[in-house]
């Protein structure tokens, strides 16, 4: 994947990120524009779809790869990034309890297969989805935008992981699906720029508009991250 179209999906997990951040969700949150709010879930939902699709395609060989496979590794590297980040997390807490079911290595995810590897990955999904409550786990990793991207690789691995060998996903075709659909989310986060505006009728408002406007800034990654790596956590926002 080129690093024009990694640059903008690490832009949009900025954004999103920072929208779901302690300090700002609450300014939006069944708040007017109520489209914002609408518009919000509708760019996390695709973010994780896009993110998913840009790993397929990178686990996707030049004239074709199995489907399963490629949508196996794209869950084998959501899973073990969102596993790591609350395994920090909850060492840092103190939580040895759930610190044992996330403390696992990629050689452990790796060697799970189909069902089992499903259920693990749900498993780091459902512990994620409750400690990002947390004020602390945005800045551990533990974001909705990853949140986001582990869902959908679930989703995905699940419809094809019974795929008979053979069904193949071609490379070439899913990057143009890829640009595609990162074209159509960088122009909903544009969209949503004149709603966010709207917030400015109190302090947190206006210094949620300012970080908003800052996460929307398409920083140049030097191509870092151009065969599919994941797009880095922003620090969460100070007031």
């Amino acid at each position: 994947m080129n690093s024009r179209i990694q640059n903008q999906l690490n832009m949009v997990g900025a954004s999103i990120t920072v929208a779901n951040s302690t300090d700002y969700k609450p300014v939006w949150t069944g708040n007017p524009p109520a489209d914002f709010g609408t518009d919000m879930a509708q760019l996390q939902t695709n973010y994780g779809s896009v993110t998913v699709l840009a790993a397929q395609a990178d686990a996707a060989t030049g004239g074709g790869g199995d489907a399963s496979s490629a949508a196996e590794t794209a869950l084998e590297n959501a899973a073990f990034i969102l596993a790591r980040a609350l395994a920090n997390h909850f060492k840092k807490n103190g939580d040895l309890d759930n610190l044992g079911k996330v403390d696992v290595t990629k050689t452990d995810i790796v060697r799970l297969r189909k069902q089992v590897l499903l259920d693990k990955a749900t498993a780091i999904l459902n512990l994620a989805s409750a400690a990002v409550t947390d004020p602390a786990a945005a800045g551990r990793g533990v974001t909705a935008a990853r949140i986001a991207t582990l869902t959908a690789a679930i989703a995905a691995f699940g419809k094809v992981m019974n795929t008979p060998r053979g069904q193949i996903v071609n490379k070439s075709a899913l990057l143009r699906e890829v640009e595609t659909d990162t074209a159509a989310l960088v122009q909903l986060a544009t969209d949503m720029d004149d709603l966010a505006l709207q917030f400015d009728g109190t302090d947190a408002g206006k210094r949620f508009i300012e970080a908003w406007k800052r996460a929307r800034i398409i920083v140049d990654s030097g191509g870092g991250h151009g065969n599919g790596g994941t797009p880095p956590t922003p620090p969460t926002p100070t007031k």
